[in-house]
């Protein structure tokens, strides 16, 4: 091997000869395998014996049929993962959930000690990955008048709706329907400023 050129060598932008890059014959070069070396800093450097690494290699080509090595993970592998994963979460009430709407697919998580906020989120999420555009009191609207879900509201919440629009239980039928299509529909709960 040719001796090692020196610092003004390498600032005058000298070009390596094939002699200076055949590493092989070096004291301070061990070989691993077909162009891979462990190199010493001055001296010979301390490597596995090559048998251990021949078995490490064996053993992980049996291990594989294929040339894919990445371990399989099934449905139920992923439903234990969620279990332990919310288990895990100090939060009274969450969710973990993944949607599919046409070509998309979300996920979203949420966690918290109130139960109509998970709740609140759960709805906005889905009705926005149902429908981003639209927004998503509508949305959800039209999912319950299209469902089989079907909800009571108390008299209380109907009574909200007479009063943000101005109309008492004197006020007709006509007044209410007059009310509803200038503010394009009702909204439940009623917004209210009490």
């Amino acid at each position: 091997m040719s001796p090692a050129r020196d610092d003004s060598e390498a600032e005058t932008g000298t070009v390596l000869s094939p002699d200076e890059l055949d590493i092989e014959d070096s004291d301070s070069v061990v070989p691993l395998d077909e162009g891979r070396y462990v190199i010493g800093a001055g001296e010979k450097p301390s490597v596995p014996k090559e048998p251990a690494l021949a078995s490490t290699a064996d053993e992980t080509s049996e291990g594989s049929d294929s040339t894919d090595e990445r371990p399989r993970i099934d449905s139920e592998d992923v439903r234990r993962w969620l279990e332990d994963d919310l288990d895990d979460v100090e939060s009274r009430y969450g969710f973990h959930i993944s949607a599919k709407s046409e070509d998309a697919v979300g996920h979203q998580r949420l966690f918290s000690d109130d139960v109509g906020t998970v709740f609140d989120g759960l709805l906005m999420w889905y009705a926005q990955q149902v429908d981003g555009s639209t927004p998503v009191e509508d949305v959800l609207g039209i999912l319950l008048m299209e469902s089989n879900v079907r909800v009571r509201y108390s008299p209380r919440c109907f009574r909200g709706v007479l009063e943000t629009h101005d109309l008492s239980p004197d006020d007709s039928i006509a007044d209410l329907f007059e009310a509803m299509r200038g503010a394009n529909g009702l909204v439940f709960p009623p917004e209210t400023d009490r």
